[in-house]
Parts: structure tokens; C-alpha cells; sequence
């Protein structure tokens, strides 16, 4: 059996192209909290540019050039001739929004209570290409002020620009009355600069979220970080392979059940070096998928011919019979044997369909890490240890409650649970500190939920070491974790009592 560790497994460092791409498929994933925020930045957005909306006028003038005489303005220019009126158009545009003189005299004949600093700023001109025509426009809210200003400029540059430049500006298309105001394009482009904010937003904040949060994403994490080994990798399932959790069902895939004879392999050879016989099974979160691993660890070494009694220890919400699908309604389970309300022999069920023997309850408790600290649990794990090849245990996740902990001490050794991208780095080494704390030894960890190409690794090393394939596929099994209710399922007629 293999391990897969530091000195076995290749470590990429730093960020690589698949590490990317899996991080914008997460991102994508959330695409409807970024289309959500991209909606409601781009309302806002609406909004604003809406509330400051002011409607412009703009009357136009379109002036040309000329540098000689009234005859030669439209034709029979020189190429000399055509480039001196365009050097000299760029002087009147200039002068057309810069003469203060000027920008006084349209103000006094506009016939509006306008200065000429505010008409100076009503006014813009554009100078059209390779020609000598200027258009000079006149912008403002109210479109009678433009064009009397508009007008006004009209009657009063002459005077004033002909006199400073040398030559004339000719009125080729005089100003008329604005009848509808300017398009503004500022409403549409808050609104597209909203949709853009409010979508770099959360893609910002989903980045952050996948990079700073301190979870485990990769075995390497492990094995590095967490100064552990692994001893199994359950790939990500799908969703339409969720119904099929247990190595026992004609549907399961091929590999998943390959993944749990593997991880049966390692556990052997551990009880067999160690003398181990009694396994917690434990995580540090809810939703890691450590009761289905329990379960079918526990179906695989029964199936290799010994005797395993599975114990759901999780009292506060048992969900081993949920995952087997037995009916567990009337039983007490581990609780009622510690408070010798029922004796163990009594407890114990063997289900020759799966060749297991089981101690299940129904009923939740609401004092679990109290009874479980009682002598009377340490007599029933101690009398099982001799009753069986294996007794295997599911626990509570061990960052929760303390319940993992104070069953610990009755075992001879654990099995971490840890899902991808889910507890944070500081929550694992908590619950494993709490658990080697007690004198057990934690023998491995199984990566749950991983990616293909992290499970390609394993069953390449285990090509390596023997004939077979590596560790298969997973499951998406959990429960919202606190103080539960009892659970019913199944037909009491596959069970009998264990001799």
C-alpha cells in the first residue's frame, strides 16, 4: 500500500496554469452573485447619472477662412494657398474662445443677464480636417440662451477677429433654434461603469476569498503544511453519481471501490505493525464526508473476511444507519449501553447482507461529551476491542465539540477526513492537536473531493508498488451539524443479534 507524501509525490511550486484554471472555474461558479452585483452597480450607476441629468442645447455656427479675397474662398486655391488658410483657421480657433474682448460683446448683445466668462464657457470650436472651416458651437440648458448667444456672435466677431488676424472668418451656416437637447451618453456609461464595478467587485472578493482563506486545496497542503501523511484521495463526485456511496451497491464505480480495498490495504498493514485494532474516524468540520469514509472503510475490511463492528459514536446527530439505509428508529446505540439501559451484547446487530456488525442509535442525545467521559464508555470500547478484528468509529467533527477528543483516548488511532477547500488550516491542526492530545496516534489523512489529475498521482504511484489502481471516486454526503432528532430507515429483518 502506498503512501503519498513529500518524498514520493511531485510538488509544483508557486501558482501553476491548472491551479488558475480551477480557481476560475470556482469563479465562474459564481457567476450569478457576479451578474447579481454587476445589476445592482449598474441601477446605481442609472441612478446617479439620472439624478444629475441635465438637458444641453447647443446652437452651431460653421465659419471658413479666408486669407485673400471674397472671389477665391470656395475655389482656385493653391496647394500654398490651402495649407496657409488652414495654418491661419488654427489662430481664429483660438481666438473664436479666448478673447475676452469678444467673449464680452456677445455676452452685452445676447440680450441675456449672461457674462462674458459664462459665455465663455459656452462655447467650443473644432477645426474639421485638411480644410480651413471651423464649427463653432454654443451649449447651454436653456436652448433660447444659446442661440441668442449664438446670434450674438455672430453680429460681434467680425469686428474683433478680422481686426486681430489679418483676414476674415466667413458664416457658411448660420445658428438656428435647438428644438431637442444634445444626446448625452453620460447615463450609458454610468450605468456601463456600474455593471463593470459592481461585477470586478465580487470577482475581487471571490479572488481574495480563494487565495487568503487558509483551507487545504491540495494533498501537497498535507503533507507540507500539516505535517501528515495521506493515505487516500476520494475524487470529486457527480451529481448523478451521489446515490451510489457504499462499496456494496452493483452501481458504485469501479474505482471508488478500488479507492476503499487500497485504503482497507493500509489500515491492515497499520493494525498489523501496530497491533491496532479500535480506528475513530474523524474531521474538522461538518460536510467532509467522513461518515460515508467510516462506512465503507468498515464494509471493506469486512469484506476481506474479518470481523468489524462499526460504532456510530456521533450522538448528537447519528447518521451511520442514514448512509446504510437500516432502521435504527428504537435503537439507543452506544448511549444506551454507557447509561446500562441496554446491555452491549443486546446493542449490537450483525447484518449478514454486509457481513457487519453494527452499533447504531436513532435517537439523538443532548449531553453526548458527558457520557461519553463516563468509566462505563471505556468498558464498552475496551470489551469490543476483544470481541472483533476491527472496531471502527464515527465521530463528530473534532473542531465542533469535543466529543472526537474524549472518545479518542478509548482508541488506538484516527483517521483524519479532510475535504477539499473547506476547514481552514488553523481549525485541522486544532482538532488533531486535540486528538494526539489524548495519546492516539492520528495514522493518515484522506483528502476528500479532489480533482482528477490529484488522483492520477495516486493510482501512478500505486502502479509503481503493485498491481492495481489507485483511489477512485468520492461523494458529496454531509449534514448541517448540532443537536439533531432520531432517524428511521430500512427493515429490521436483515438484522439479528451477535452471538
Amino acid at each position: 500500500m502506498m503512501e503519498y507524501n513529500a518524498k514520493n509525490a511531485p510538488v509544483e511550486s508557486g501558482i501553476n496554469l491548472q491551479t488558475v484554471a480551477q480557481y476560475a472555474v470556482r469563479v465562474v461558479q459564481k457567476w450569478w452573485a457576479i451578474l447579481l452585483s454587476a445589476l445592482i452597480f449598474a441601477g446605481v450607476g442609472f441612478g446617479i447619472a439620472r439624478l444629475n441629468y441635465v438637458p444641453m442645447y447647443t446652437s452651431n455656427i460653421l465659419f471658413v477662412i479666408d486669407n485673400k479675397g471674397e472671389n477665391t474662398v470656395i475655389g482656385g486655391q493653391s496647394s500654398s494657398d490651402i495649407s496657409a488658410r488652414i495654418g491661419l483657421a488654427r489662430n481664429y480657433q483660438y481666438l473664436m474662445t479666448q478673447t475676452s474682448q469678444l467673449m464680452n460683446l456677445v455676452a452685452q448683445g445676447s440680450g441675456y443677464d449672461v457674462s462674458g466668462a459664462e459665455v465663455k464657457g459656452m462655447i467650443s470650436t473644432t477645426l474639421m480636417e485638411d480644410t480651413s472651416i471651423i464649427s463653432l458651437r454654443v451649449t447651454s440648458s436653456d436652448p433660447e440662451v444659446s442661440y441668442a448667444v449664438a446670434q450674438s456672435y455672430i453680429n460681434n466677431y467680425g469686428q474683433v477677429l478680422d481686426n486681430l488676424a489679418g483676414s476674415r472668418a466667413i458664416v457658411i451656416d448660420p445658428p438656428t433654434l435647438p428644438q431637442a437637447p444634445n444626446s448625452d451618453r453620460t447615463i450609458v456609461l454610468y450605468t456601463i461603469l456600474g455593471f463593470m464595478l459592481g461585477a470586478a467587485l465580487v470577482i475581487l472578493v471571490l479572488c481574495m476569498n480563494i487565495f487568503i482563506r487558509d483551507t487545504v486545496k491540495d494533498p501537497e497542503d498535507i503533507t507540507g503544511k500539516l505535517e501528515s501523511k495521506v493515505i487516500g484521495s476520494i475524487i470529486h463526485l457527480k451529481k448523478n453519481d451521489a446515490d451510489h456511496l457504499l462499496i456494496t451497491d452493483k452501481k458504485t464505480g469501479f474505482m471508488f471501490i478500488e479507492s476503499f480495498k487500497l485504503l482497507r490495504t493500509k489500515i491492515e498493514n497499520i493494525a498489523k505493525r501496530q497491533r491496532y485494532k479500535v480506528f475513530i474516524f474523524t474531521s474538522a468540520s461538518e460536510n467532509e464526508g467522513k461518515t460515508t469514509i467510516a462506512t465503507n472503510t468498515a464494509l471493506a475490511l469486512a469484506q476481506n473476511g474479518k470481523s468489524v463492528l462499526l460504532i456510530d459514536a456521533d450522538l448528537r446527530k447519528p447518521s451511520v444507519a442514514s448512509v446504510l439505509g437500516v432502521s435504527a428508529t428504537d435503537e439507543l446505540g452506544l448511549a444506551g449501553v454507557i447509561r446500562g439501559d441496554k446491555s452491549l451484547s443486546d446493542s449490537i446487530k450483525y447484518y449478514e447482507k454486509l457481513n457487519l456488525f453494527l452499533l447504531i442509535s436513532g435517537k439523538a442525545i443532548t449531553d453526548p461529551a458527558e457520557l461519553l467521559s463516563l468509566d462505563e464508555a471505556a468498558e464498552a470500547i475496551e470489551a469490543v476491542r476483544n470481541e472483533f478484528d476491527y472496531v471502527i468509529i464515527d465521530t463528530p467533527p473534532g473542531s465542533i465539540v469535543t466529543d472526537a477528543s474524549v472518545i479518542a483516548q478509548y482508541a488506538d488511532a484516527c483517521v483524519m477526513i479532510i475535504r477539499k477547500d473547506r476547514s481552514s488550516k488553523r481549525r485541522i491542526r486544532r482538532t488533531m492537536d486535540d486528538v494526539t492530545g489524548t495519546g492516539t496516534e492520528i495514522i493518515g489523512c484522506i483528502y476528500n473531493d479532489a480533482d482528477s489529475g490529484v488522483t492520477s498521482k495516486f493510482i501512478k504511484l500505486a502502479k509503481n508498488r503493485r498491481k492495481g489502481y489507485g483511489y477512485g471516486y468520492g461523494y458529496g454526503y454531509g449534514y448541517g451539524y448540532g443537536y439533531g432528532y432520531g432517524y428511521g430507515y430500512g427493515s429490521s429483518k436483515d438484522s439479528k443479534k451477535k452471538k
